[in-house]
């Protein structure tokens, strides 16, 4: 066998070395590729903070396969890669570094296609919008991949939107969401944002619509709500509900649908259309889980603002029964049961009673009609009482009817010098006032406690304790 000379030894080993750094180099930059599309799925799925870290990663390997092997075959491969990653972590100069490196070492008409485009979006992205447009004017023609495509459109809409090129800006998003999913959500934002801007309205239902019809969209569900909420506050309810059309067949999860359906409801609730509010609440309702006992619960305080009689508060309870695991169920539950207990005592001889559970129905419940009518029936009951006159003066306050305050108006006039009269028509100092107040608080604070364990002795209180005597 014939043994190599040193030379030869030297010369195999060189080319011996040469490949496996060559191999190494290949090897890290794969691994950085694979990284940097799992980024890219993360930053597309809502997860920022990973998707940066991800980047991070691929910056380091890149950067490492590049510096193991610069004259390499790949090189401009790990340039563009790096350059990528830094411009997804909005590290503008190193990006534009590794950019123009990478032009200088290419000849791969793909690679130098995608550096040309880069170059633009750079540009863009750092403000330089004239620059951007001429690089991606250029760069657009040369590029075949719809990935590509799809984000040259995306940020050359952005660069004409903000040069005041309004069409071709909205053509360019048209033409980012045409040519790759993974643009959809961002053109369909971007959409939103500029119609906001401008302002276009027609834009921002398209933007909106196209979201919530788009499910890889509902990770922004925060975004698109607090969108639809802004535009209520600059354009009206009304108009926002527009917005919401059909959220009902959404692509999105039950859960983040049934988010948008609360919010058009308050919508509707707040534009005055009670019956579709309470159509979509009792739709989110009729499921199960922490959100449909909200949805009860904003069912319940809706239809507590329309009760007027004690009778009435028994509906409540086929509304709220389902959810009474929730705190806020228990809440109303059982400040129901006090103000109809209250009113039992009320009509059974004891009046003061009926000062109780209206302040209960006003406070807790929320239902001014309802307390307005308790005040009154006090009122009724006991017209020699001291609390008289502050029964009349609350119920007025509550009554929105005017022929129904007319009358609360007349009664009080009848009696000028009473001290609470007196005290809230003439603004006088009234001393007597706080003997009136702490004996009326001494009752009442009697009457609740009485209640209370009335109603934990017929274990008719939400949440009681379990070891609660039997009815």
């Amino acid at each position: 066998m014939r043994i190599p000379g040193p030379r030869r030894v030297h010369a195999v080993a060189t080319v011996g070395l040469g490949f496996l750094a060559g191999c190494a180099s290949y090897n890290t930059l794969y691994n950085a590729e694979a990284l940097y599309r799992e980024a890219e799925n993360l930053r597309l799925a809502g997860q920022e903070q990973a998707g940066r870290e991800r980047y991070r990663e691929v910056v380091a390997k890149a950067t490492k396969g590049y510096e193991s092997n610069e004259d390499g075959r790949r090189a401009d491969d790990a340039l563009l890669l790096m350059a990528k990653a830094h411009f997804r972590l909005r590290e503008l100069p190193e990006a534009n570094r590794a950019l123009e490196r990478a032009l200088e070492v290419s000849d791969d008409p793909d690679v130098r296609g995608q550096v040309g485009l880069y170059r633009g979006v750079v540009a863009v992205a750092a403000g330089r919008m004239a620059r951007g447009i001429a690089l991606l004017d250029e760069a657009l023609v040369g590029v075949d991949e719809p990935i590509h495509q799809a984000e040259g459109h995306f940020w050359r809409a952005r660069a004409h939107l903000e040069q005041g090129m309004v069409e071709e800006g909205w053509q360019d998003l048209d033409r980012a969401r045409e040519a790759h999913s993974s643009l959809v959500v961002p053109a369909d934002l971007e959409r939103v944002a500029w119609g906001f801007s401008l302002p276009d309205l027609t834009r921002i239902h398209q933007g909106i619509q196209g979201l919530l019809f788009t499910r890889r969209a509902q990770v922004h569900g925060d975004s698109v709500r607090s969108l639809v909420r802004r535009f209520a506050d600059r354009w009206g309810a009304t108009s926002a509900m527009v917005l919401l059309d059909d959220v009902e067949d959404t692509d999105w999860s039950r859960e983040e649908r049934d988010r948008l359906l609360m919010t058009r409801a308050r919508l509707a609730y707040e534009a005055g259309d009670d019956d579709r509010a309470k159509e979509d609440a009792r739709r989110v309702g009729s499921g199960v889980g922490e959100q449909a006992s909200d949805a009860r619960v904003t069912l319940a305080r809706w239809m507590l603002a329309e009760v007027q009689k004690v009778g009435q508060l028994a509906a409540l309870r086929a509304v709220l029964l389902p959810a009474v695991a929730s705190e806020d169920a228990q809440l109303l539950l059982n400040t129901i049961r006090r103000v109809e207990l209250l009113t039992e005592y009320g009509l059974e001889g004891e009046p003061i009673a009926l000062i109780c559970a209206a302040e209960l129905a006003r406070d807790g419940l929320v239902a001014r009609g309802l307390a307005a009518t308790l005040f009154q029936a006090y009122a009724d009951a006991a017209p020699d009482a001291p609390w008289y006159t502050k029964a009349l003066l609350a119920a007025m306050e509550l009554t929105t009817d005017p022929a129904g305050r007319k009358r609360l108006d007349e009664r009080l006039d009848a009696l000028p010098g009473d001290p609470y009269v007196r005290y809230a028509r003439k603004g006088q100092v009234v001393p007597e006032l706080g003997d009136l107040e702490y004996l009326l608080q001494e009752a009442l604070d009697s009457l609740a406690e009485r209640v209370d364990e009335e109603l934990t002795a017929r274990r008719q209180l939400a949440g009681a304790p379990a070891g609660a005597p039997e009815e």
